[in-house]
């Protein structure tokens, strides 16, 4: 009789709490049946951030499965991506040796989605930034990362904050 209460009442919390979960709202008009992305400009003397942005803003695509992904010169919907700056902030420093403990990498870049059926600008961003913070070796008691690894890691939450922006529109 227990097992068959306590049953009955996980599925049901289950079931209460699925009710409520659904896919953000799609801000893209109904029309756009592909989505691509240029090649990422970089601005910056930072080698190599505009095929990481380029790749990671595709796979996000990819994974969101809202919208399928076409080349940029097929697609409906048009990603453009411009990387106008890229800091290495120290922010946190060892007081007796003077290293730096902790970095924030920062990158900002402009946004403009075309759309290509209308021939008109859907989206128009300056200046939006994405930065985040990483421990180096010489901090004990938090994760480390290699700088590399904190710009994979910005490259990858970069990307994720284009189609959120894109696809939802914030």
């Amino acid at each position: 009789m227990k097992i068959a209460a306590t049953r009955f009442l996980a599925i049901t919390l289950l079931v209460l709490s699925l009710t409520g979960c659904h896919p953000a709202v799609v801000v893209v008009p109904s029309y756009i049946t592909s989505i691509g992305v240029d090649t990422v400009q970089n601005r910056t003397s930072y080698y190599g951030l505009e095929t990481s942005l380029t790749q990671n803003t595709v796979e996000q695509l990819q994974v969101d499965g809202r919208i399928p992904v076409a080349s940029a010169d097929r697609a409906d919907l048009v990603i453009q991506l411009t990387i106008t700056q890229f800091l290495i902030t120290p922010i946190f420093f060892d007081t007796k040796t003077n290293n730096v403990l902790q970095y924030q990498l920062t990158v900002t870049y402009d946004m403009t989605v075309l759309d290509k059926k209308e021939n008109k600008t859907f989206i128009e961003d300056k200046g939006r930034q994405h930065s985040v913070y990483y421990y180096t070796p010489q901090y004990t008691g938090a994760i480390n990362q290699t700088q590399d690894q904190a710009v994979s890691q910005m490259m990858v939450e970069t990307g994720q904050s284009i189609v959120q922006r894109v696809l939802e529109g914030f």
